[in-house]
């Protein structure tokens, strides 16, 4: 004669849900609770997390009984890759043992996968630089993830968004950090002078993509050929002795974005290389400075500057 199989019913809850948003291929840390109509024990037993397209996502026991009901201990799934709106289910499947059969039951849960946020960086920008001239810059990519993005493609942009040059990202990130891939850009300068601002920019390399758009400008300036070498010799007036590490800027005085700026040898000497016109001349150390209006430059000039008056606001003026 068989035994006659007894039949509870199960509740399963979800105690420790993932955040309602996560990145892409992230890790969620998930607790699921369930109760007998009979408060059995049913430590060991397995809990099953099922995503949306019925693959099953992972799967634990069991571990704690309070007297009511059992739970799992914390554990982890993965969030899916692409990024969208997920309902999965935690479920418990039904199990039989010791002639008791506990019925399936089950519960929901929902996420939203959002796109892995990035960032652009640009450095190394030279300034000013002639006109025409090729130069270089260094930009780097980012993902909030981590995520490796060597071969990924980055555009330059110039002031009136067309584009004018393309890199790929190299395989190795920049050192000292954790995810920062870079490439260096040859540019080349436009013909006409003064401060240009254009964007280096990450798109995403198809619609379905992890990774979000970013992108960063950056700022430079042309200037004519340079045509003359400006030497400033600095000596401090209170010492008589010469000026080491002193600060030395030629600013147009029809300024367009272009500066020149030079710090002093052992010997007080810095040496500048200007296109010819008409400066303004700032000298200051530590604790003096220097101010000649105006300073005209036709060919190679030395000028020798004595630093004597106390540091003043002029200082504070954009470089």
């Amino acid at each position: 004669m068989t035994a006659e199989v007894k039949v509870h019913e199960t509740t399963t809850s979800v105690v420790e849900a993932p955040l309602a948003e996560v990145d892409g291929s992230a890790d969620m840390a998930l607790k699921v609770r369930v109760s007998c109509s009979s408060a059995c024990d049913l430590w060991g037993r397995m809990v099953r997390i099922v995503a949306h397209d019925d693959a099953l996502a992972g799967e634990t026991a069991l571990v704690f009984f309070d007297g009511t009901a059992n739970e799992t201990d914390e554990f982890v799934v993965s969030a899916p890759f692409e990024p969208g709106e997920y309902t999965w289910a935690a479920v418990f499947p039904a199990q039989e043992k010791a002639g008791v059969l506990h019925e399936e039951s089950s519960t929901s849960f929902s996420f939203t996968v959002e796109p892995h946020a990035t960032s652009v960086e640009v450095w190394d920008v030279p300034s000013p630089i002639a006109f025409g001239d090729e130069f270089k810059i260094k930009v780097g990519v980012r993902c909030s993830g981590e995520c490796s993005l060597a071969g990924e493609k980055i555009e330059i942009y110039d002031h009136e968004g067309t584009e004018v040059a393309t890199g790929m990202l190299g395989e190795e990130p920049r050192s000292g950090t954790a995810a920062l891939y870079w490439a260096e850009v040859e540019l080349k300068a436009p013909g006409t002078e003064g401060r240009h601002r254009w964007t280096a920019r990450f798109l995403k390399p198809d619609p379905e993509s992890l990774h979000e758009e970013a992108s960063s400008t950056f700022t430079f300036v042309t200037a004519r050929e340079p045509e003359c070498a400006v030497t400033i010799e600095v000596v401090d007036k209170h010492t008589e002795t010469p000026n080491e590490n002193a600060h030395v800027r030629l600013r147009p005085l029809v300024y367009r974005g272009s500066t020149y700026m030079a710090q002093t040898d052992e010997g007080g000497v810095a040496t500048l290389r200007v296109p010819r016109g008409k400066y303004q001349l700032y000298v200051w150390g530590d604790e003096y400075e220097k101010v000649v209006p105006s300073v005209k430059v036709d060919g190679n000039l030395t000028k020798k500057v004595v630093l004597s008056a106390p540091l003043s606001s002029w200082r504070q003026l954009p470089r």
